[in-house]
């Protein structure tokens, strides 16, 4: 009877051990970037603003992975999202740790202050009663005042010491960021000059906070519909040529139209243009995950629909084009 009860205990605590494995197997990119995350913001103290923040951008990092993964598991944009959890979740870890050597150093330079107290009190006694104290006591309090001493500066080397490393590998993390956003922002500014050979009358390139922005006029579908007529198709295609060179590169695709007509009918028409520039696009062999397509009909005028020449600016298709690694920190 004990035998069988042993058997079927070891048979339990196996499959136990199975089940952990597979669970730890099944753990997707959101969660192991949320146990990141928590597992490095363990140790912030009250005082470490600078992991905090860090926090705050990792979170922010942390829900726009998990909508990405929500959305398409098999995303191109959940590895970089991921690699991007795993730094912020070292820098946390190096400014939380940065931040506690801190306040042991402070706290060591208070002991020091009170060591230095103690050895002027000890000096004051041996001069107060040297005349009247043996060679021999008098030997003892230098001895132990000297100790004191020493016990210090080893202990306040040691702190500093690990004060440097500590904040030598959180300058490391930052300038890594930095490197990575430079590059982006050379690539960018590259495609950039290439997008500006496409500039005409019915094609404008500008550059705001969002990224590179290319305006295509309505002359460039047929008239109040959403098809793309020749000239358009010979443009876009030429884009499609730039963005299969810059693979680090997602574009929104936004539909947009004047007041004229119903708010219904003007958001069906910006959408089916927006979708019908995406279609092209993916024909041109772009990763359909690196687009996204959305009609905005008459919301988002930039000229005055009160004139003619505002209302033909504002019916216009806008590709909003950026590097990934500067899209994600814009969010």
């Amino acid at each position: 009877m004990k035998t069988r009860n042993l058997l079927l205990t070891t048979a339990f605590a196996v499959s136990m051990c199975f089940a952990a494995e597979n669970e730890a197997e099944q753990a997707s990119p959101v969660e192991t970037c949320s146990a990141a995350i928590d597992n490095a913001a363990k140790n912030i103290s009250a005082n470490a603003l600078s992991a905090k923040m860090t926090l705050a951008e990792a979170k922010s990092n942390l829900a726009e992975l998990e909508a990405a993964y929500k959305d398409d598991p098999e995303s191109e944009q959940i590895a970089g999202l991921a690699a991007k959890c795993d730094t912020y979740a070292k820098l946390i870890a190096t400014q939380a740790e940065t931040q506690k050597v801190r306040n042991q150093t402070a706290d060591n330079w208070q002991k020091r202050a009170a060591t230095a107290r103690s050895v002027e009190e000890t000096q004051k006694k041996i001069n107060q009663t040297r005349s009247g104290m043996m060679m021999d006591q008098n030997a003892r309090l230098q001895a132990e005042m000297q100790q004191n001493q020493e016990k210090f500066q080893a202990e306040a080397a040691e702190k500093e010491a690990a004060l440097m490393a500590a904040s030598q590998r959180e300058a490391d993390l930052e300038k890594k960021l930095a490197e990575e956003r430079a590059k982006a922002e050379a690539r960018q500014q590259e495609a950039m000059n290439k997008l500006n050979e496409l500039q005409s009358k019915m094609i404008q390139v500008t550059k705001d906070a969002r990224g590179i922005i290319l305006s295509m006029s309505d002359i460039l579908f047929g008239v109040n519909k959403a098809s793309l007529k020749a000239d358009l198709k010979t443009s876009l295609a030429k884009v499609a040529g730039i963005l299969s060179v810059y693979q680090q590169f997602n574009v929104s695709i936004e539909g947009n139209t004047d007041n004229t007509g119903s708010e219904e009918h003007n958001m069906k028409l910006s959408q089916q243009r927006a979708d019908n520039v995406k279609a092209f696009l993916v024909e041109q062999g772009i990763d359909e995950n690196r687009l996204t397509a959305k009609g905005l009909g008459m919301t988002m005028p930039i000229a005055d629909n009160s004139t003619k020449e505002g209302r033909q600016k504002n019916r216009r298709v806008d590709l909003v084009i950026q590097d990934k690694a500067l899209q994600q920190e814009a969010k």
